[in-house]
């Protein structure tokens, strides 16, 4: 038997494939969410409410910002093949970025090298399967017992994002100390002075997020320059 010739790409033509099927994908997801309004609205006869839409703007244009601002912050911890794959099937905060970072933890790789693109790829792909597989065996007793199911788990829901992203931040402030106690530092303070000053409900995931963003910008770029990372 005749042995097929493998293809052996450098990085950037890696990366130009991962963007060029991520891209693909991204479009197919976006045309099958996109076509679930429009079957039902053919399914009901029915047409969208224009003055609701308009009144949804604000809210529509919040989460634009936080999707974006996600796909900046996230990209160096997910990867090119990671983040396509993590943004097409969802639960990025609570279930691949932690699968990411730890498989990250585990390997011990450096950020921006092959190996973590490799290890972060296999990651959350591992993850994405796996998900899928007790999604689909956890419909069989969620259909039977929605309402006993909801009823225990409701109570611990608000908890969850909170330990997760807590663990995640022990974990990150442990192998970055210098990059990451500022601008933690700096949003557990914005946090209680908001607070105590009255408009801590204001201080959204969105908006601490790019207040961390900015703050790390700065500061990482000022201890670079003085050589201190």
């Amino acid at each position: 038997m005749r042995k097929q010739k493998q293809e052996i790409l450098t990085a950037s033509e890696y990366n130009n494939k991962m963007h060029s099927t991520g891209r693909i994908f991204t479009w197919i997801a976006l045309g099958l969410i996109m076509l679930v309004p429009v079957i039902y609205c053919l399914e009901a006869k029915v047409l969208p409410d224009g003055e609701a839409i308009l009144k949804s703007l604000p809210f529509l244009l919040g989460y634009l910002a936080i999707g974006l601002v996600e796909s900046i912050s996230y990209a160096p911890l997910l990867g090119t093949a990671g983040q396509y794959m993590s943004f097409i099937t969802g639960n990025i905060s609570n279930l691949k970025l932690p699968c990411a970072i730890n498989a990250q933890t585990l390997t011990k790789v450096k950020p921006g090298t092959e190996e973590q693109e490799i290890v972060t790829t296999i990651a959350i792909a591992v993850s994405t399967i796996v998900t899928t597989i007790i999604i689909i065996i956890g419909l069989v007793p969620l259909f039977f017992f929605r309402e006993q199911i909801v009823g225990v788990l409701s109570p611990i829901s608000p908890y969850v994002i909170p330990a997760i992203f807590g663990g995640l931040t022990l974990v990150l402030i442990a192998q970055y100390y210098k990059i990451a106690l500022i601008p933690f530092a700096a949003c557990i303070i914005i946090c209680v002075v908001g607070n105590l000053l009255g408009f801590g409900t204001s201080l959204g995931q969105s908006t601490m997020v790019l207040v961390g963003m900015a703050v790390s910008g700065i500061s990482t770029t000022i201890l670079y320059k003085k050589k201190k990372i």
